[in-house]
């Protein structure tokens, strides 16, 4: 299946673990991938084979600054190609404490790498999208956005925030040949959740690889009839 065949797709996060099992999806379908992250050494030690390729590109940027973003992601489609897609999987957990607990500094945390780098990356790529009236925008949400648990507030409110936010955006560029949508993970199977969770059915944990299938499928003409959606990858949860 080839059906991301030469589009080029922004990755953020491409160092964690489903932003590396997207890059690597993408990479197979004959994407052209422009992979962002923090830690660009990571990147390439993690994704080896991908960024050793012609085909794409990896570079550090602040993904909370939009025009961080932006100064890494021009010069990356002036030699790729036009960017026809913007996956953004960058985000984190902080949670276990109640609302009377939990510091201000978690809670800006929380916004910033959930929400600011979020809406940064789309401001970043939307308006060369909006002037050829062609590209799809898929925003990492949670199952935390629809259903927040005790002792999360901070990750389910900042969550809930993306997905709204991924629902405006839709309701603005609909008419303008750009999808926006949402997919909501449940606890997926990491390194890092195992460790967190030793106690928990690691069976009901979704594989990060079953929730690229899904990114992939919003990024390709397979979804062309779709925007605005909130979609769950939550497995058994």
């Amino acid at each position: 299946m080839n059906d991301l065949e030469g589009r080029v797709v922004v990755i953020t996060g491409a160092a964690g673990n489903l932003g590396a099992a997207t890059a690597r999806l993408f990479a197979s379908r004959g994407a052209k991938l422009i992979l962002l992250d923090r830690d660009e050494k990571r990147v390439r030690l993690g994704l080896e084979e991908i960024a050793r390729s012609p085909h794409h590109r990896v570079a550090a940027a602040d993904v909370t600054d939009e025009s961080s973003v932006r100064s890494v992601v021009i010069p990356a489609e002036q030699e790729l190609g036009p960017i026809q897609g913007l996956v953004c999987t960058v985000g984190g957990y902080k949670g276990g404490v109640k609302v009377v607990d939990t510091a201000w500094s978690d809670w800006e945390l929380m916004l910033a790498i959930n929400l600011r780098a979020t809406v940064a990356c789309s401001r970043a790529v939307l308006p060369r999208m909006l002037a050829r009236k062609a590209g799809s925008i898929v925003h990492l949400a949670s199952l935390a956005a629809i259903g927040p648990g005790p002792g999360q507030a901070a990750y389910s409110a900042t969550k809930s925030a993306v997905l709204s936010f991924s629902e405006s955006l839709a309701a603005e560029t609909k008419e303008e040949g750009v999808r926006v949508n949402a997919v909501l993970p449940g606890t997926m199977d990491t390194p890092q959740n195992r460790e967190w969770m030793s106690d928990a059915d690691r069976g009901r944990a979704v594989d990060p690889i079953a929730v690229a299938e899904v990114i992939a499928f919003l990024v390709s003409d397979a979804s062309r009839a779709v925007t605005g959606a909130a979609i769950r990858a939550s497995g058994r949860q």
